[in-house]
């Protein structure tokens, strides 16, 4: 239930501003892409922390372990964090440009936040189950 709220907090705080500004007589759909893409880049920064394990050898040692497919995680999050900064900002600049490119009868900027949104959410799930 926990993971629910958190993940979908941000899609309530979108539905609550975009109903403050349709009563308000505002453009809603020039937020949303950026929004979901900035939401879902604070998603994915948390993944860039490697899990360590606490362990005790037989002598009485603590040993911290990480596994290696975490660190191969963590550094491909690195990355994908770097290029999602890129892809927030193309967001961004689509949303101030008010640009009418349409892809699956969603304009683009929609598309690409919610993307980004939906992918870290995945990610997220991936690195809880590693």
């Amino acid at each position: 239930m926990h993971s629910l709220i958190v993940y979908g907090f941000p899609i309530i705080l979108v539905s609550f501003e975009a109903l403050l500004r349709n009563l308000l007589n505002v453009d809603t759909l020039g937020f949303v892409g950026p929004t979901l893409a900035a939401t879902g880049i604070s998603f994915l920064v948390p993944l860039t922390k490697l899990k360590e394990f606490e362990f005790e050898t037989e002598e009485g040692e603590r040993w911290i372990k990480v596994s290696k497919r975490d660190q191969v995680f963590v550094n491909l999050m690195w990355f994908f964090l770097f290029v999602s900064l890129f892809v927030w900002f193309w967001v961004c600049t689509l949303s101030i440009q008010g640009s009418s490119f349409i892809f699956l009868g969603f304009p683009a900027q929609i598309l690409a936040g919610a993307g980004l949104y939906i992918v870290s959410i995945i990610l997220g799930a991936v690195k809880e189950f590693m």
